[in-house]
């Protein structure tokens, strides 16, 4: 039962991860479909610039809620492989990303990326967390707080992951499969933002607050 519950979940995190909870902002709050808008991109940062950001607040909020309550429940409630947990993860991304409900065009991973990992590894979430705030604080360049987040997110989750099946003490109990979300998870999220790169190596990416 564990392992039908664990596929299901998965399941269940692509096909939640794909409701698209901006380009629904979008459509009720302007009447638009922020994909042909900015930076084409259903995810919070969008909207707050076509929305306004009490509005971006909210769909970073639902995104990150989407992936992280699927993660939790397999993780905390229910039996189900540890295989699973990093696959439910990623499914929610990928759901984000290429949601099977708007002709598989979505964001870009962040929000629902961030908050698996949260639900996955803590400490991990906090050390994403503590990377990417103040570069995005500082810059103003969302994407590119994203992408260092992203990157030591997925580090420290699979570094404590090796630490802890070689039997160090004192590190927290993470399986070693959990190593596919830090590599995968991390690696799409950052692919996604490659025209970001290309603007922010050309000097034209849109900083936090602007309209685009």
């Amino acid at each position: 039962m564990g392992v039908i519950t664990g596929i299901t979940f998965i399941v269940l995190g692509y096909l939640v991860g794909s409701i698209s909870f901006g380009l629904l902002i979008g459509k009720l709050v302007k009447g638009i479909d922020i994909r042909n808008f900015g930076s084409g991109s259903t995810g919070a940062t969008n909207v707050a610039r076509l929305c306004g950001p009490i509005w971006g607040i909210v769909a970073l909020a639902l995104d990150m809620g989407k992936a992280a309550i699927p993660v939790a429940i397999t993780v905390y409630i229910l039996e189900t492989p540890s295989w699973s947990h990093s696959l439910t993860g990623l499914a929610a991304i990928a759901g984000h990303s290429w949601p099977l409900f708007t002709n598989f065009k979505g964001g870009k991973g962040i929000a629902s990326g961030w908050a698996a990992l949260i639900i996955l590894s803590p400490w991990s979430g906090l050390a994403a967390t503590l990377a990417a705030a103040p570069v995005i604080g500082i810059t103003k360049y969302v994407s590119l707080g994203s992408i260092i987040g992203s990157t030591v997110g997925g580090s420290s989750i699979t570094v404590l992951a090796i630490l802890n099946n070689v039997g160090i003490k004192g590190v927290p109990n993470i399986p070693l499969i959990y190593i596919a979300y830090g590599i995968i998870g991390s690696s799409i999220t950052i692919i996604l933002h490659r025209e970001n790169i290309k603007r922010l190596i050309n000097g034209n990416e849109s900083k936090l607050g602007e309209k685009t």
